[in-house]
């Protein structure tokens, strides 16, 4: 995927810091490939007023889609978001840790459109971030 060097940054210390730890407490198995939607694409947010550009048209976003263990299972978010199982507590570990790493992290709990991934980005907000 095509990312900004901060996005880049923000995944190397989210899959260091807090992916392969959570997947190591939930499944003793690290994870082998974190499944995305997507980083680059031009277009206007969806919902959002009209000139207003996603932080996908800078490269500056990724949706996460899922993930893949090493003894081939894969935690999907779309099938496990809601799911009573350590999958679930795994999701929402990663979830809650990459809101450390991003300046918005959003997440199956903040609306439908999120519904099957996360969305992580580094948007420049005077410091503030945002994470559901």
């Amino acid at each position: 995927a095509d990312v900004s060097c901060r996005v880049a940054v923000g995944l190397f210390l989210w899959e260091r810091q807090v992916v392969q730890p959570a997947a190591l407490r939930h499944f003793g198995r690290r994870v082998k490939q974190v499944e995305t939607f997507g980083s680059y694409a031009c277009r206007p947010v969806r919902g959002g007023g009209e000139g207003r550009w996603s932080e996908h048209a800078r490269a500056n976003a990724i949706d996460i889609a899922g993930f893949r263990l090493v003894d081939g299972r894969r935690i999907g978010i779309a099938r496990d978001w809601t799911s009573r199982r350590k999958e679930a507590a795994f999701l929402r570990e990663v979830r809650t840790g990459a809101c450390r790493m991003f300046s918005t992290t959003l997440s199956p709990d903040y609306n439908r459109l999120h519904r099957d991934h996360l969305h992580l980005d580094q948007a420049m907000r005077g410091g503030w971030s945002f994470c559901r």
